[in-house]
């Protein structure tokens, strides 16, 4: 997940600069958001970049959002944590505009969560026999394996989506559907679907 990331980024840097050298509209926004599925909720303030071509209103939006999540994991446990995404939205931007996203948690991919790395790394063969002993055995049979499994049970979170909008001169009010992929370490988020609004005032 942290090489697709680094595709993502690398990416969205050639676009932009694409995009710089062309003919293109260029406005700055910040915006309000709140998505959300049953009870659970990410909210979010940030700022967003445009870079729009405008014979055929074709273009991008850069943008970036900081905020509180809480997010109910597949044993009923809530979860609250700081979420900090970045996005990248394709789409025809005019008075009412469509649009593709995608995204991920710019915190998670800087951390490369290193908190759990140095705790794998601290696991000595000792506290991993004993482990075993207990009830590890029916998934791991090596130390190797162990920490294979470990590593691979935090991904970097991300999400996919579309969505609509309505510009008014400098207000833009959108609705908007992702797919998420959230997880901690040793929990999964429950629902994936997550709905939500966004206000923005355009510069």
């Amino acid at each position: 997940m942290s090489y697709f990331c680094h595709r993502i980024i690398g990416l969205i840097l050639l676009l932009v600069c694409h995009l710089a050298v062309a003919s293109t509209d260029q406005q700055i926004g910040f915006f309000l958001k709140s998505e959300f599925n049953d009870g659970d909720y990410i909210n979010g303030i940030g700022s967003e970049y445009w870079l729009i071509n405008p014979n055929s209103s074709v273009g991008l939006a850069i943008n970036s959002s900081l905020g509180n999540a809480k997010v109910t994991d597949d044993l009923s446990i809530e979860h609250h944590y700081l979420a900090w995404d970045l996005g990248i939205k394709f789409g025809y931007f005019d008075d009412i505009f469509v649009y593709a996203e995608l995204g991920f948690d710019f915190g998670e991919m800087v951390l490369s969560d290193r908190d759990k790395d140095e705790y794998d790394h601290n696991l000595t063969f000792s506290e991993f026999l004993t482990y075993l002993a207990t009830d590890g055995y029916t998934q791991h049979h090596s130390y190797a394996d162990y920490y294979q499994d470990y590593d691979s049970s935090n991904d970097i979170d991300g999400y996919i989506g579309s969505g609509v909008g309505v510009k008014f001169d400098q207000i833009v009010v959108e609705g908007f559907a992702r797919y998420r992929q959230i997880d901690g370490e040793y929990w999964q988020a429950d629902s994936q679907i997550y709905s939500g609004v966004k206000v923005t005032l355009l510069f």
